[in-house]
């Protein structure tokens, strides 16, 4: 899947890392104070805030070739939310300026499904961090401009768990037993080709098992709740060909049998009603606890990646109380994601010397790909921070 779901969001804290935003309150200056120079001793100034990102997500994550849509809002990682933690810290002396971000998200979902699988439980944990330097080459009475570079990390752990329908596998298994014993009785009388007979048996496996994985469990890989990658989508192709491995197996077991039986002159197709009249709630119950085990599981994954970047940020001070801040950056360059990008613009007051609130609106574009992984994603949406200067 080409996913940072807070990284991407997972969430609002979810996904993205992010340098801490221009600064906090910086009181206007007024015309007939010149700015510092470069070369003036300036103390250190510092910045603490906490920043409420609301954000949504958008776009594909996908494993191995199988991939699922993402179209998650904020009510829906709201909903799933069960715990998120956002910080964000800034020191500068004069034009020099080092700052940091992280943002933590806990998103999980259940669902109870029909068919050989009676529960879905799913998990995304992501951790976003941002670090860097930031250099002011303009610095106006009203505005200034800073150039930055740093790197964002994405730490994106993925879970799956499947809970069995042990009732409906005993029944499963019952049926498809049934259903394939004339094709095996006529495969043992060499009434039919093995072609012949590995084909009904797939169709069996499609009919009586592998399509009743997929209705349960698709349905929650291809459209997810949470930013999650399809971690069992491969877990229907898996299953069939066990199934198919099985009965092959159990297919030779009786045919020596019958030889056994033959040999000692009793009539072949005799035998082969014999043996395999015998043979039939054994396979069945045989069959049921493999399916049990593997449909009785839990699939995990986790990535991590770093994305280097450079930036701007911008600040235009209205008056000594109202200011509005932009930044973007861009980065990845091949190094973690292909290409990561993000945006932000807000409004701010000071609300007194000290203390400041922010509202504005951010977005985050990740296109990681590794290994058969994919989160190619956009995290967006309003912003609302809060913080201290001192």
């Amino acid at each position: 899947m080409r996913l940072s779901i807070f990284g991407g969001t997972v969430f609002a804290t979810i996904v993205l890392s992010a340098p801490v935003l221009f600064a906090g309150p910086e009181p206007y200056t007024s015309k007939e104070v010149a700015p510092p120079t470069i070369t003036q001793s300036e103390p250190w100034h510092f910045t603490i805030a906490a920043p409420g990102w609301m954000p949504g997500m958008t776009g594909t994550t996908g494993l191995h070739g199988i991939d699922a849509d993402v179209d998650i809002d904020f009510g829906q990682i709201l909903r799933h939310l069960d715990m998120i933690f956002a910080m964000r810290a800034e020191a500068d002396k004069g034009p020099f300026g080092i700052y940091g971000e992280l943002i933590y998200m806990s998103l999980s979902d259940s669902a109870d499904v029909n068919g050989l699988i009676q529960k879905v439980d799913v998990r995304v944990d992501q951790y976003l961090a941002d670090a860097g330097l930031s250099w002011r080459f303009i610095n106006q009475p009203r505005w200034s401009l800073d150039l930055t570079t740093g790197s964002h990390y994405t730490n994106l752990y993925e879970r799956l768990t499947l809970q069995r329908n042990t009732v409906a596998i005993d029944e499963a298994s019952v049926r498809f037993v049934d259903d394939i014993s004339a094709a095996l009785r006529n495969r043992l009388n060499e009434d039919i080709s093995n072609s012949d007979f590995i084909a009904r048996l797939k169709n069996k496996i499609r009919t009586d098992i592998a399509n009743r994985i997929d209705n349960s469990l698709g349905g929650e890989q291809r459209r997810p709740s949470v930013p999650i990658a399809p971690l069992g989508g491969r877990i229907r192709e898996d299953i069939a060909q066990r199934v198919e491995q099985f009965i092959q197996l159990k297919k030779a077991e009786l045919r020596a049998r019958v030889d056994a039986l033959v040999a000692r002159g009793v009539d072949r197709r005799a035998a082969v009603d014999r043996v395999l009249s015998a043979a039939k709630a054994r396979i069945a119950n045989q069959l049921a606890f493999r399916l049990d085990k593997a449909l009785n599981r839990t699939f995990s994954k986790n990535e991590y990646w770093f994305d280097p970047y450079i930036g701007l940020r911008g600040r235009y001070n209205f008056d000594k109380v109202f200011y509005t801040a932009v930044r973007g950056e861009i980065g990845g360059f091949d190094v973690g994601s292909d290409l990561m990008w993000e945006v932000e613009g807000v409004v701010g007051i000071n609300l007194t010397r000290c203390i400041f609130t922010e509202v504005g609106y951010r977005a985050l574009s990740v296109d990681y790909q590794n290994n058969g992984f994919l989160f190619d994603t956009i995290t967006h949406g309003p912003q609302i921070t809060t913080g201290i200067t001192f």
